[in-house]
């Protein structure tokens, strides 16, 4: 919250404490400029996050720039549509670092906030703005344009995976060799060994390792001979380089956004309400609806070693003596870190990113001494990647194994809809597919239509592993196991669905209606109300009417001769 005024803004935490500060005045607008702007700044961004405001910050910075090339605006009367109209193309011509033009993300970052600010000034202060500017909708048009070749292939996710794990649990070794040594009783009188050191520096940090700057001259050339200072703080508590791993091994695993797995909370496990050994990871993302936030969540089966569930418990543990001294704002955050000094935060994203980039060279190592003594079991090298890559790569991994169904990725990625799926799965790679999957489903069809079946004969012979169902060919419902495929019974909401008017096809459907009506009577209703009742009222209420009522009497008679179909669970 803020509750100061004037050209410097203040945001503090629930708790009252100073979390950021802005000084307006610094940014060479016109003095009659400073203190609106400083008053919107403040109510509007009064709830946003830290890196929000700081966006904005730095959009004020370039408006200030741009009022100074002009020199024309002394008064918020001149902020005007034309004046906002010449900002827009003031930023289309600005050069980036490498001389070329600036990315339409990056200029609409630098026009978004200022335009909000002013629209608050608007709303607010109408004597200050007698004449509301208007806005263009979409001023830096291909801005969510896919990025081609920003994607981690299955292999490579498979490989970064590899690599994690092997470095969680290298961590967690440490850790736990630190916590068995600091509860067993003291084995060694030397004052200089790894196990006396160690519980000396558990004490001067009560539970945390002592900065660099507070550790005593004493210990001098010994913390070097026993692997230095940060050997040591990985047997008390996680480092940046111990979180890096398990934080890609969580966004891998969950998909979720990278800023919002960064603020996770501690408590963020959850028991499955059906499945016992299945666990709920449940985290919040700010942009996740506009009036209701849609709940993150992503369930795992805790019987895997690597789960992501299992991991977070370790953890937690790892950096519950960080949580002890965190600040009151972030003592409920799960990737903690000691920053300089002993001051504790959630991890930084600079921070984290250097960390991952340290992690990339120490797996390349690792796999290079691989490949060396295993010739003839060569392991994938690790590309360079960031935070940003994993979220669309596993949505692309999840797309291509549904076969094309978006929804399968809207699932992963929590999204409300699949227009907004589309922009993570966009590519060359999914665009082939989908001309693969309407080319297959189009022979498919055409071969059905022509294929013609009698209207009086028993239903023509199915392979083992297909069923007449729906009224129309599912080709494998167990999808090649034993339980009943996922989407079986989605076939009846495709728009090219084509079914016949005949005997053998009304006595699928009467069969198909008459299991379906069976399984309400032992289901649980909420589930067959979820999964099977749209499959119902699609044939009762939408495909049955269109078949003429002398059908009936000869479908009934064939409903004995079809194959039975699979069980409704």
């Amino acid at each position: 919250m803020s509750i100061e005024s004037g050209p410097i803004v203040l945001f503090r935490d629930a708790w009252g404490e100073l979390v950021q500060r802005f000084d307006l005045g610094q940014l060479n607008l016109p003095a009659e400029l400073v203190a609106p702007y400083a008053e919107a700044f403040r109510g509007h961004h009064t709830a946003s996050s830290p890196a929000t405001r700081h966006q904005c910050w730095n959009a004020l910075k370039f408006f200030a720039r741009f009022l100074a090339d002009g020199g024309s605006v002394q008064a918020p009367a001149n902020l005007t549509t034309e004046l906002f109209g010449r900002y827009i193309l003031w930023l289309d011509a600005l050069p980036s670092r490498t001389g070329k033009p600036c990315a339409p993300g990056l200029r609409h970052n630098r026009y978004q906030p200022v335009k909000l600010l002013t629209e608050w000034i608007a709303r607010r202060r109408p004597d200050l703005l007698p004449t509301r500017p208007s806005f263009p909708f979409n001023p830096f048009p291909g801005r969510h344009a896919p990025k081609e070749g920003r994607r981690l292939s299955g292999s490579q996710l498979k490989a970064v995976l590899r690599s994690c794990y092997e470095e969680i649990d290298d961590a967690w070794a440490q850790f736990e060799e630190g916590r068995r040594l600091l509860a067993a009783p003291t084995e060694s009188d030397d004052p200089d060994g790894f196990e006396a050191m160690l519980r000396e520096f558990h004490r001067l940090g009560h539970g945390m390792m002592p900065s660099r700057r507070a550790m005593p001259d004493r210990f001098g050339r010994r913390l070097h001979l026993h692997g230095g200072h940060d050997r040591f703080e990985r047997h008390l508590h996680a480092t940046p380089d111990c979180l890096a791993p398990f934080f890609i091994a969580i966004a891998i695993q969950t998909a979720g956004n990278v800023e919002a797995l960064r603020l996770i909370d501690r408590d963020c496990i959850e028991p499955h309400p059906l499945i016992e050994h299945r666990t709920m990871i449940d985290w919040q993302k700010g942009r996740a609806g506009h009036m209701v936030k849609r709940s993150q969540r992503r369930s795992f089966d805790r019987r895997r070693r690597y789960a992501a569930p299992n991991l977070i418990d370790k953890l937690l543990k790892m950096t519950a003596p960080l949580a002890a001294y965190a600040p009151a704002s972030e003592r409920d955050r799960l990737f903690l870190m000691r920053r300089s000094g002993q001051s504790i935060s959630v991890i930084q994203r600079t921070t984290l990113e250097g960390a991952m980039a340290r992690f990339i060279e120490r797996a390349n190592r690792r796999v290079d001494a691989w490949n060396a003594d295993h010739p003839d079991q060569l392991r994938m090298a690790l590309p360079r990647f960031h935070t940003r890559m994993f979220r669309g790569s596993v949505a692309i991994e999840h797309y291509r194994a549904s076969g094309g169904d978006v929804r399968a990725a809207q699932t992963v990625l929590n999204h409300g809809s699949a227009e907004l799926t589309d922009r993570y799965i966009r590519g060359d790679q999914s665009r082939a597919l989908q001309h693969e999957t309407i080319a297959r489903l189009q022979a498919m069809m055409v071969a059905w239509i022509l294929e013609s079946p009698g209207e009086s004969g028993p239903c023509p012979s199915a392979p083992a592993l297909a069923a007449e169902t729906f009224g129309h060919r599912c080709t494998d419902p167990v999808a090649g196991g034993e339980k009943l495929c996922p989407n079986f019974g989605g076939c009846l909401s495709c728009p090219g669905l084509v079914v016949p008017i005949d005997a053998i096809h009304l006595a699928r459907i009467l069969l198909a209606i008459e299991q379906l009506e069976k399984a309400r009577t032992r289901l649980d209703p909420q589930r067959w109300a979820l999964i099977y009742k749209p499959s119902h009222d699609r044939l009762a209420g939408g495909i049955l009417p269109d078949f003429p009522a002398e059908l009936h009497g000869d479908a009934r008679a064939l409903m004995a001769s079809l194959p039975a179909l699979p069980a409704l669970e």
